[in-house]
């Protein structure tokens, strides 16, 4: 008996054993694992995690730099920045959505349900309302809502209103520019955002605003323009009534200084609030100046002229017969609008005889006018830093037909840009160099240091100043004796050529009812100080550019001529004129 006792309490000893080591194997195992387990997490992934924990305790939320302002060239600003707070809301903290939905939808005069879909997402950050009025912002921090944040922004303000709204342009929301300038200069005034540091606690929520670890934005250049803001004014209020007085459906201008190219005003009717240019149609927007083709008319005569005259086919006295008004010619029947005989070369410019030009084109040839063409820049860019621009359109003289010499001369059959015109007319101004268009004058820092200044490049020559002096004599002509003497003035001398054209119908052909009048120009005759396009679409009852325009160019160059002689002695940018 005892034996056997001895033998099950050896077996019993041997279970336990075995069971202790299975314990112990057990606990060793677990040990293990979670050696193992800790190894990866804090060795082998340290880095990923420790991303992870970063990314959960610490919130950066992008802040928007100042942009910069835009001035005209006087420093009379176009544009300023408006402190605005904006609303935010971070989820994780807020206990009841439905509640706090329903006090900032009564605030904020928000929808409800907008909110609460908003309130109900998984995400830390969620814009509630942006750049709030002070009333608004007010109402919402008096109640202290839990959850809710506020961040500082700025609002873009115009504070001219429309003032020279299709050069300006608009920024939206986030400030980036959509439009004009703002959208041209967009990477310049925008400058580079700042980081703003949030620290969260485990569950999310905002804790700490940590300034010594944000990253303060970098406001953006300002830009000085060549516009003046009293001359763009002086435009704005002559062309708004030449526009309304004969029922224009649209009209523009350009003031230009003919030596560099500098625009001082430009002008599209009707214009737009920048303040509320979301009421605003997508064609009130468009800059009509860069942007909007058609045919010229008669003022392309002074191209046509300033070619004739280079390649000597004729000088300014040679006789020309233009056939009482009628004259066919190429197939077609050609007329002029007054029936006119025997007339020297600068009368057929002065009194816009169709008959007269056509026949010292054809003396010309096709390719040579067509060299003419090009030289004075269309079917080309002006490079004018503005968005929108077009070339217009001037078709090769090879694919002319036969009747395109009879047109083309006297501005059918071709499209160019008021902006082209004013540079082509300034031609003859300056004394026969080809200048490019800018608006902004140079970029400068918020210290007012000069980051980058823009000069007028290197002119390129199109015809011989003796030549300008002659095409001068005709423009002169037209204003004293022929179709443009609504633009006379006692006060100097102004060179200039109307123009009234068909507009072309979309659908073929060109409008029976329908117009182009302008008129473009220069003074004093002397010493030019500005060249002026003014251009109105679809006049009536009168549609005649010496009727329409002429009178508006006028009221325009004597303001403005005006102003500068006042100016002279005291900003010296006009005493270099």
């Amino acid at each position: 008996m005892p034996k056997t006792l001895n033998a099950r309490a050896v077996y019993n000893l041997q279970g336990a054993r075995t069971r202790q080591y299975l314990i112990l194997l057990f606990f060793l195992s677990a040990f293990i694992a979670i050696f193992l387990k800790l190894f990866y997490l804090q060795v082998l992934n340290y880095n990923r995690f420790a991303e992870m924990a970063d990314r959960q305790h610490n919130k950066f939320l992008e802040v928007p730099p100042k942009r910069g302002i835009i001035y005209d060239r006087f420093m009379e600003p176009f544009t300023v920045n408006i402190d605005k707070t904006s609303i935010f809301a971070d989820p994780h903290q807020i206990v009841d959505q439905a509640e706090i939905a329903q006090i900032l939808s009564k605030i904020l005069q928000i929808d409800y349900e907008a909110i609460l879909q908003k309130l109900n997402t998984p995400k830390a950050f969620i814009w509630i309302k942006r750049k709030v009025s002070q009333e608004e912002f007010d109402a919402v921090k008096r109640m202290s809502l839990k959850g809710i944040h506020f961040i500082k922004e700025t609002e873009r303000n115009y504070p001219n209103d429309s003032m020279a709204s299709h050069v300006i342009g608009f920024a939206g929301m986030d400030n980036r520019g959509l439009e004009g300038l703002e959208l041209f200069y967009d990477t310049t005034l925008r400058g580079q955002p700042g980081l703003q540091h949030f620290i969260r606690d485990a569950k999310l929520r905002l804790v700490l605003d940590n300034e010594a670890d944000s990253v303060m934005a970098r406001n953006g250049l300002n830009l000085v323009l060549t516009v003046d803001n009293v001359i763009q004014h002086i435009v704005e209020t002559e062309i708004k009534k030449m526009a309304e007085k004969y029922n224009a459906s649209t009209a523009s201008a350009v003031v230009m200084e003919p030596y560099t190219g500098k625009i001082l005003a430009m002008v599209n009717y009707p214009d737009y609030n920048l303040n509320d240019f979301s009421t605003a149609s997508r064609d009130v927007m468009n800059n009509a100046v860069v942007s909007y083709v058609f045919e010229p008319g008669s003022v392309f005569k002074v191209v046509t002229a300033s070619a004739v005259l280079s390649e000597g086919i004729c000088d300014v006295d040679t006789k020309i017969h233009c056939e009482n008004g009628e004259y066919e010619v190429a197939g077609r029947i050609l007329h002029d609008f007054h029936p006119y005989g025997l007339m020297t070369f600068e009368d057929v410019i002065a009194h816009s005889s169709n008959i007269g030009t056509v026949k010292m084109a054809m003396k010309l040839g096709k390719d040579k006018l067509n060299d003419y063409i090009k030289k004075f820049g269309f079917g080309s860019l002006t490079g004018v830093d503005l968005p929108g621009e077009v070339a217009g359109i001037v078709r090769p003289s090879r694919v002319w037909s036969k009747s395109d010499i009879t047109t083309v001369p006297i501005g059918q059959g071709i499209a160019v840009t008021s902006i082209q015109l004013a540079r082509a007319v300034s031609v003859i101004a300056n004394g026969g160099y080809l200048v490019k268009p800018y608006i902004v004058e140079r970029i400068v820092t918020e210290d007012g240091s000069i980051f980058k200044d823009n000069e007028p490049l290197k002119k390129e020559r199109v015809i011989d100043e003796e030549i300008c002096w002659k095409v001068k004599e005709m423009m002169e002509g037209v204003v004293e004796k022929g179709s443009g003497r609504k633009a006379y003035s006692e006060k100097f001398i102004t060179c200039g050529k109307t123009g009234t054209a068909q507009m072309v119908n979309p659908k073929g052909g060109y409008y029976d009812n329908k117009y182009h009048a302008t008129f473009v120009g220069f003074a004093p005759k002397e010493n030019p100080l500005f060249t002026i396009i003014v251009t109105a679409q679809d006049p009536h009852p009168i549609h005649f550019g010496g009727n329409v325009a002429a009178p508006a160019f006028k009221e325009i160059a004597e303001k403005i001529f005006e102003y500068i002689e006042t100016q002279k002695t005291e900003r010296k940018e006009y005493k270099s004129l």
